[in-house]
């Protein structure tokens, strides 16, 4: 459920409502303290949709094919978990399931799942990393049926931890004139609170160039 592209775009984001405060921060003298930046879920919703559709890395043994992120119509979040609705689509799958001791490969072709998941959140403060899990409803609430493969599909999506790419937070380089100021930001602590992922993060400024 987790695309590199997708995960970027939320580090990019909380870049870019930096850049005024990073300036501010810069000028203002020696002492750094954390800044806490709030995005709505309306907001990671919206830019989201922007880069429909996404490939989906389903990271898995059970699972080979293509799996596509094609559409999201909701997104909520609250205590650490981002619930998301939309439709999945797949083509050319192939579910390993494990039968009587025997791995037995069943051909599931191609198939449209509207589908609803909940991303569970997990930062790791020592190394500055945050983690998402997906967990699927059960397929009959997601329009499937049992018998047509699609809950070994989404049981090789689901119940694997993932690493949200941050890369995009690392360093920022602002502008000051002729200069350039490289910002590094380190995150403190992300949390899926009141409807809105918030980001305490410390900023690093270094010597102008």
């Amino acid at each position: 459920m987790v695309n590199k592209k997708t995960l970027s775009l939320i580090g990019l984001l909380v870049a870019l409502c930096l850049l005024p405060l990073a300036a501010r921060g810069a000028a203002g003298g020696p002492q750094t303290k954390n800044i806490v930046i709030t995005l709505p879920a309306e907001t990671v919703l919206t830019s989201l949709q922007k880069v429909l559709p996404l490939d989906i890395p389903s990271q898995s043994r059970q699972l080979q094919g293509d799996i596509i992120l094609e559409s999201l119509d909701r997104l909520a979040i609250h205590d650490n978990i981002i619930t998301v609705r939309g439709v999945l689509s797949g083509r050319n799958l192939m579910v390993t399931t494990r039968l009587a001791g025997q791995d037995i490969q069943l051909r599931v072709g191609e198939v449209h799942l509207p589908m609803t998941c909940d991303l569970q959140t997990r930062f790791d403060p020592g190394k500055k990393k945050l983690y998402v899990t997906p967990r699927f409803t059960d397929t009959a609430q997601n329009g499937g049926n049992p018998e047509d493969g699609l809950a070994p599909l989404l049981g090789a999506l689901g119940g694997r931890e993932y690493m949200v790419d941050l890369d995009a937070l690392e360093m920022i380089n602002l502008r000051v004139g002729s200069k350039s100021i490289p910002i590094a930001m380190d995150p403190v602590k992300i949390a899926g609170v009141n409807n809105a992922l918030v980001f305490h993060l410390l900023p690093r400024v270094g010597t102008p160039r």
